[in-house]
């Protein structure tokens, strides 16, 4: 997948820019970014650029920039989300919509609240396309690190837009399809369908051959159902965060399953002091945790241990094992 993948839902004023663009550069373009009556910006890597109405790309804004106007801006929406925004408003509720081809769009709106809930949206302002992409055999140098001898559970931590959903979409590939000369039965939880691009015509992503996807579930949820019906050796999902999550993760380790997860984090520190992590180290059951930071070009591995230590000595009177005792055995 790539830029192709997201093409059909611009408008022809803007494929007609992109179009203009050697191949090489669309091949690393991140993310294109519209908001209504302003320029539009193209991210590559950590540069967002804008562009002009005859295809040439400034590094500082120009009035001769391309400007993205409101019935322009209304068509792309509605093209991503198939002309059915019904369809979508509970993902619009958490501020995004997935569009064809695993391409996330992040969307900008007002809330409609009732009672204590967001209910709707309404006033579309932005939208930031991101572009989602296949490389092939990132996750192979950690494989052979890890997974020769081991079959560890990990968790991969990364900023934002850092490459997670790209090294677990080729993890699963590897570890499902051979790797090792093991076909590992590999459960996908891909509640926000970014990592198997499933369309109408079934899973668009090289996932493996031994690799199941659970398209649009709660990842809570997700997990239960794949311990209860698939016999995974490997659960993963992406961004883990809530309650729900932790708790199902909990009850798959019970169960002798292995996972590979994501979380946001940055640095050693983040991980540190994120809570999500200290719930999921609690349980002392991930072996390793792989920080990618230069999306997969650049990584540290880390054992969980150290981690873990770490945590304790800031958080010594709440980190807690799993079964409830301290890590002193109180």
């Amino acid at each position: 997948m790539s830029l192709n993948s997201i093409m059909p839902s611009l408008s022809d004023g803007i494929k007609e820019l992109l179009s203009t663009l050697p191949n090489e550069t669309l091949r690393q373009i991140n993310e294109i970014r519209l908001r209504r009556k302003q320029p539009l910006i193209i991210v590559f890597g950590n540069s967002s650029l804008f562009i002009t109405q005859k295809g040439k790309l400034l590094n500082h804004y120009s009035n001769l920039a391309y400007v993205v106007d409101d019935e322009e801006f209304d068509l792309i929406f509605r093209r991503l989300n198939n002309y059915s925004v019904h369809s979508v408003i509970d993902n619009l509720t958490r501020g995004f919509i997935t569009a064809d081809g695993g391409n996330r769009i992040g969307v900008t709106s007002t809330a409609v609240i009732k009672g204590r809930e967001v209910a709707s949206v309404k006033d579309i302002s932005s939208l930031n396309i991101r572009i989602a992409n296949e490389v092939r055999d990132c996750s192979r140098q950690i494989l052979n690190m890890l997974y020769i001898n081991a079959f560890p559970s990990i968790i991969v931590a990364s900023p934002p837009a850092g490459g997670k959903t790209t090294f677990l979409r080729d993890f699963a590939r590897l570890l499902s399809g051979g790797f090792n000369n093991r076909y590992r039965k590999v459960a996908i939880i891909d509640e926000r369908n970014e990592i198997a691009y499933k369309g109408l015509n079934g899973i668009n992503a090289d996932i493996g051959f031994n690799s199941d996807v659970l398209t649009g579930f709660p990842k809570g949820l997700g997990i239960e159902m794949a311990i209860r019906t698939l016999s995974p050796e490997m659960i993963v999902c992406d961004e883990i965060s809530g309650a729900d999550e932790v708790s199902a993760i909990a009850d798959g380790f019970l169960c002798g399953v292995k996972f590979a997860v994501s979380v946001h984090a940055a640095s050693i520190a983040d991980l540190v002091f994120k809570p999500v992590v200290r719930e999921l180290l609690s349980f002392n059951e991930f072996d390793y945790i792989v920080l990618l930071n230069d999306y997969t070009n650049d990584f540290e591995i880390v054992e969980a241990s150290e981690i873990r230590s770490e945590i304790f000595r800031n958080y010594s009177s709440e980190f807690m094992f799993g079964d409830g005792r301290s890590e002193h055995g109180s």
